[in-house]
């Protein structure tokens, strides 16, 4: 086996994927561990590993001396994984919070799997204060809450990953915010990213006012870490505060039912639109669309765009929003 040393133990582990996935007969325990210079035991380890973080099957088998050899299939292995650094991890994670993936099951179960195996990296090879750095890494950057539309470059949040730093080190910040002439200064204590509507958002526990406040990342002007550290505050619960909070998008539940015209049938048919959906095709041609949710922007956004091709048959208060909104509409063309 061609295995630079010295090398990590991921590493190690990526080789010997490589290396088994090229075999046509596989290798004993003992000849893996002279390859790596490592003991036996860790060797076993590893092999576990292959299965329990990348769920990768291995083949144990007899050889004429009656000793276990193991290799793998290389259709079993698409790609060589890959070993991330530090900003690639975090590169990954603030995807996940601010992409919009909720109409594609598939995106939402793969990326799962991805955060799921670092999480299990970190834990299984990390020494305690690496595991504690993934967990705040995984909890810095909230969900989504809606999908978001505000387009951002380098240069005008160019002060992003200084911000980043300073939620993963717990240093406080010095923030010039506002709009046109309106400029304030406030020190902070960067807690959370997320994503609302068309915007990121900065979580934060204003340290002059003793109180979480959110700041929209496009309004701060500028960014200076300074040489304090804070402590996360014990009582607050992130998820609680954005649910009563009045970037929340959630409310109360509800079932939803549409009806949708022959003509876009197919179209609606095509694709999951909300968890636990269900459909019905109707006799005449048209469908129904029956799930569960709260009634927010993004859904009454969604309904807005399909005109003519739905009406919404339950609730009674989602109906009568969208009648309206066609009567206020309606009225405003009619004086042209």
């Amino acid at each position: 086996m061609d295995i630079p040393e010295p090398i990590g133990r991921f590493d190690r582990i990526y080789y010997l994927i490589e290396y088994l996935a090229g075999l046509r007969r596989g290798v004993t325990v003992k000849e893996i561990a002279e390859a790596v210079n490592k003991h036996e035991r860790t060797v076993r380890r590893d092999i576990r590993t292959l299965d329990s973080i990348f769920g990768i099957k291995l083949i144990r088998e007899r050889g004429f001396d009656r000793k276990a050899r193991f290799r793998i299939e290389k259709r079993d292995v698409s790609f060589r994984p890959l070993v991330f650094n530090t900003y690639e991890i975090l590169a990954l994670y603030f995807a996940r919070g601010f992409s919009h993936f909720n109409d594609i099951p598939f995106i939402q179960r793969n990326l799962a799997e991805v955060f799921t195996k670092i999480r299990e990296a970190a834990e299984k090879y990390s020494p305690q204060e690496r595991r504690d750095f993934f967990n705040r890494v995984s909890n810095l950057f909230m969900l989504p809450r809606e999908l978001g539309g505000k387009v951002y470059s380098e240069s005008n949040i160019a002060f992003l990953r200084q911000l980043i730093d300073a939620a993963l080190d717990y240093q406080v910040c010095e923030l010039s915010y506002g709009l046109g002439d309106k400029i304030k200064k406030y020190n902070i204590a960067p807690l959370h990213f997320f994503n609302y509507r068309d915007a990121i958002y900065l979580l934060s526990k204003d340290l002059g006012d003793n109180i979480i406040k959110t700041f929209a990342l496009h309004r701060i002007k500028e960014v200076n870490t300074l040489n304090e550290h804070f402590e996360y505050p014990s009582q607050f619960d992130v998820k609680s505060f954005l649910s009563k909070s009045p970037f929340s998008s959630e409310g109360d539940k509800r079932i939803i039912k549409l009806r949708f015209s022959p003509d876009i049938k197919e179209y609606i048919l095509d694709r999951e639109w909300f968890p636990n959906e269900k459909k019905e095709v109707l006799q005449n041609g048209s469908l129904l669309l029956t799930f569960v949710s709260d009634i927010n922007m993004i859904l009454i956004g969604w309904i807005r765009g399909f005109g003519s091709d739905v009406i919404v048959l339950k609730p009674i208060k989602l109906r009568q929003y969208i009648i309206n909104d066609i009567r206020k509409n309606l009225r405003k063309y009619n004086k042209y």
